[in-house]
């Protein structure tokens, strides 16, 4: 069960919080007063009342930035997932291989 859940969120507001929350606690050993190994015991009321969190105007160029370039990159996987494609079948043609032998290869390397 989970100690928080923020509810009401967009699903780009939920990916970000899902993907910066867990790099936080690795980079800084916690977020906003929160540790795996507490050094002493603090309620989770008097966390919660010590929780500083930004404003969304102070954030919101950076959470802009970070919307454009997850969708650039989600533009070059699909770029470059469609020229793997492409250079296989190139490949494939000029090796001459049959639509059983292609699936062979594929198989064997995981496709």
């Amino acid at each position: 069960m989970a100690a928080l859940r923020i509810t009401d969120l967009t699903a780009l507001e939920a990916d970000l919080i899902e993907q910066f929350v867990p790099m936080a606690v690795d980079e800084a050993g916690g977020f906003a007063g929160f540790r795996e190994t507490a050094t002493k015991t603090n309620s989770l009321v008097d966390r919660l009342r010590k929780l500083t969190l930004p404003r969304v105007v102070d954030v919101e160029a950076g959470l802009e930035s970070y919307i454009e370039t997850k969708a650039r990159a989600e533009e070059l996987e699909e770029k470059i997932e469609r020229t793997d494609e492409l250079i296989d079948e190139i490949v494939y043609e000029l090796y001459g291989l049959t639509e059983d032998e292609i699936e062979i290869v594929e198989e064997a390397v995981g496709e």
